[in-house]
C-alpha cells in the first residue's frame, strides 16, 4: 500500500477518492478529474507529500481553467494573506459584513478587570460578537486546547463588565484558517464558544462560508505578484469582489493590459454570478 505524507508529517494511505471529492467540489469536469488522477498515479511514489500531489493537480487545472484553479487554491491562498494575522482579521470582518453584521477590526474592549485587544467585534441587532482569529501561514499547524482556554478567560472578563446590559447578547467566537484539535473542540463546545475552522462546523465552516458568499481573497489570483498583492492589501483590498466592483483599484499597479484584463475576468468569474 502506497502512503503519502501530510503537512503534519503523518503518513496515511493514498486515497484517490479524496482528490476526486476536492476536485468535484470546485467544479472540475469528469474528464479533467480523470486526467489529474491519472497523472498523480503516474508520478506517485511512496511517502510523497500532499503538497506535491496538490501541485500536480493545480498545474493541470490552471492550464484548463484559471477560475477552477483559483477555487482549488483557496486553502493555500488564505495562508498567503501574509505573515501577520491582520489581513486574515480583515478578511473575517468582510465575511461578517456580507452576512449583515457591522464589523470592526483591532478593537480595544473594556473588561471587568483589564482592557482587551479583540481581533474583530461584530454587531447585528442585539448580538454583540467578540472574535479571536488564529491565523497560520503554513499547513500542518492546528489550534490546541490552550487557545480556547485562553480566549474563554478573556471573554468571561468582557462578559463580567457587560452583565448589567440585558439588551445585548454577547457571543465569543474563535476562528482559525486551519483546524482545532479534538480537545480544543471538546472544550470550546463545552465552554459555550462558537468555533469555526477550515472545515468545521458542517455547513458553516470557513471554507463553506467563502464558497457560498463568493468572497475569495485576492491571493487566489495566481497571476498577481507578491509585490502587487502587498500593495493591494496596503490599500485595504483583500477580496476579489473589491476588484470586481472597482477595477480601477488596479491602476496604480501599472499592470500590462493583457494580464490586467485576465485578472479582472477572473474576479468577475469568481464573484460576478453571486450578485443578485
Amino acid at each position: 500500500m502506497i502512503t503519502i505524507t501530510k503537512a503534519s508529517g503523518e503518513k496515511v494511505p493514498y486515497d484517490p477518492s479524496k482528490i476526486r471529492r476536492s476536485l468535484m467540489r470546485v467544479g472540475t469536469d469528469e474528464k479533467m478529474i480523470e486526467e489529474i488522477l491519472g497523472e498523480v498515479a503516474r508520478l506517485l511514489t511512496d511517502g510523497m507529500k500532499t503538497h506535491e500531489i496538490y501541485q500536480i493537480a493545480f498545474r493541470l487545472l490552471r492550464k484548463k481553467s484559471r477560475t477552477v484553479a483559483a477555487k482549488y487554491h483557496l486553502k493555500r491562498a488564505i495562508m498567503q494573506l501574509g505573515i501577520s494575522g491582520y489581513p486574515f482579521e480583515k478578511f473575517v470582518a468582510e465575511l461578517l459584513r456580507h452576512q449583515g453584521f457591522q464589523a470592526q477590526t483591532n478593537q480595544i474592549v473594556h473588561g471587568y478587570c483589564i482592557d482587551h485587544e479583540v481581533d474583530v467585534v461584530a454587531r447585528q441587532g442585539s448580538r454583540q460578537i467578540y472574535i479571536e482569529c488564529k491565523y497560520h501561514n503554513r499547513p500542518g499547524i492546528n489550534c490546541d486546547v490552550k487557545i480556547p482556554l485562553y480566549f474563554k478567560g478573556r471573554f468571561l472578563d468582557i462578559e463580567q463588565a457587560n452583565k448589567k446590559d440585558q439588551a445585548v447578547k454577547l457571543e465569543g467566537w474563535l476562528i482559525t484558517n486551519t483546524r482545532f484539535t479534538n480537545d480544543a473542540l471538546k472544550y470550546g463546545r463545552c465552554a459555550g464558544l462558537h468555533l469555526i475552522s477550515w472545515d468545521y462546523p458542517a455547513n458553516e465552516s470557513l471554507k463553506e462560508r467563502i464558497e457560498i458568499s463568493g468572497l475569495y481573497p485576492i491571493t487566489c489570483i495566481t497571476n498577481l505578484t507578491k509585490t502587487e498583492i502587498s500593495q493591494l492589501m496596503n490599500n485595504n483590498v483583500v477580496l476579489c469582489k473589491t476588484i470586481h466592483d472597482n477595477p480601477s483599484l488596479l491602476d496604480p499597479l501599472k499592470i500590462p493590459k493583457p494580464r490586467r484584463d485576465s485578472i479582472i475576468r477572473l474576479c468577475h468569474s469568481l464573484y460576478g454570478h453571486f450578485q443578485s
